[in-house]
């Protein structure tokens, strides 16, 4: 009786975890949108690190491990909007893209097989995708370049499917609405939300 107790109030604490980094992320993602920067950086962290617990209890060890780096880069992004001059958009030619996809690609295969082989991680292989491309995805955000969003489409696509494996159905909801907003980011003039 005890064990039943113990494991519905973790599962109580852990719903209301992923509730807050839900909306935390959805919060954020709707104010980077809307340019409301650098505020926007405050739910972004509390978001992340939200998840980093959650990832980590499911072992989505790469996944939890960009949730700290997302943390690291909401304190980054909120300097650069705070203390720079730039403020537009940058669109790169694909040529930089083709490199970090492919560093990206190797990088997803490494760390991988490091998962694979040292950790009880059950989706090395997609965790370590989402993980590896999700750390150029936000760099490339930070730093305002375009086509973000285009990486951010498909790492959300992945992340679907991830979450919803590990039984973390409000993240993967999260993420529906992410690819929505990836979409949206884009393609700019269609505006969903």
């Amino acid at each position: 009786m005890g064990d039943s107790t113990s494991n519905r109030i973790e599962f109580s604490v852990e719903l209301v975890v992923e509730i807050i980094a839900v909306a935390c992320s959805l919060l954020y993602t709707w104010m980077y949108l809307k340019g409301y920067l650098p505020e926007a950086f405050v739910p972004a962290a509390i978001g992340a690190g939200s998840f980093a617990v959650l990832c980590w209890k499911r072992k989505i060890y790469a996944e939890s491990f960009l949730q700290v780096f997302y943390i690291a880069m909401a304190v980054y992004g909120a300097w650069l909007t705070l203390f720079s001059t730039h403020s537009e958009c940058v669109v790169w030619a694909p040529n930089p893209h083709l490199l970090y996809i492919i560093a990206s690609a190797i990088g997803t295969l490494l760390l991988g097989l490091v998962l694979k082989k040292y950790t009880s991680s059950s989706m090395p292989f997609v965790d370590s995708f989402t993980t590896v491309f999700g750390l150029v995805a936000t760099w490339l955000m930070i730093h305002l370049v375009h086509e973000n969003w285009l990486y951010w489409i498909v790492i959300n696509s992945v992340s679907i499917y991830l979450y919803y494996r590990r039984k973390l159905y409000l993240g993967a909801l999260l993420f529906i609405v992410y690819l929505l907003l990836a979409i949206d980011g884009y393609f700019e003039a269609i505006t969903i939300f």
